[in-house]
């Protein structure tokens, strides 16, 4: 009874372990780091007359992500950086440093443009944009404007920063 009761307890712990991980923030061991910035001041805030362009993803994005997971992704504004933000080991498996910023850690981006709507997350940093302008993965732009390279910039967007929902991930 003894060998079942710590068979028992072993499979639990196993069990809730690999759960932990698998639900997991894509920062790893920085996702609990409570660092303020300046996106705080935008989480739940609606940006009107706001625009959207597209650019080509590839690499590393600005938070240390693949800029290219998920195929619909954003690069928010670079005022939405901290300017002192720190390259940190994020604790994952594949040993990533990333980017310990607030903007990074499962911040999404709503866009409501022409009656449709997208919601994706902030996975990369587009230095010239100001906070009522996000720069989009080709996909994400594509699904909101779909004449897609015949337009590059789209006007009359709402944009609006806040957390992720649990069905979306930056990674």
């Amino acid at each position: 009874m003894n060998t079942l009761f710590s068979f028992g307890i072993l499979f639990a712990i196993q069990f809730h372990a690999q759960f932990v991980l698998a639900s997991s923030s894509c920062m790893g061991c920085l996702a609990s780091t409570g660092t303020a910035g300046p996106i705080d001041s935008y989480i739940g805030k609606s940006v009107s007359n706001s625009v959207f362009t597209f650019y080509g993803g590839g690499g590393r994005g600005a938070c240390g992500l693949d800029s290219g997971v998920p195929k619909m992704s954003a690069a928010g504004s670079g005022k939405l950086f901290k300017p002192d933000g720190q390259w940190k080991d994020a604790c994952r498996a594949d040993k990533q440093y990333m980017l310990d910023d607030p903007i990074c850690k499962d911040i999404c981006i709503k866009i409501d443009y022409n009656g449709k709507s997208l919601t994706v997350p902030i996975n990369n940093k587009c230095p010239e944009c100001d906070v009522n302008h996000v720069d989009l993965t080709i996909d994400a732009f594509n699904y909101l404007e779909p004449r897609g390279g015949e337009v590059g910039k789209a006007t009359g967007a709402t944009l609006t920063y806040m957390k992720c929902p649990s069905n979306i991930k930056a990674c």
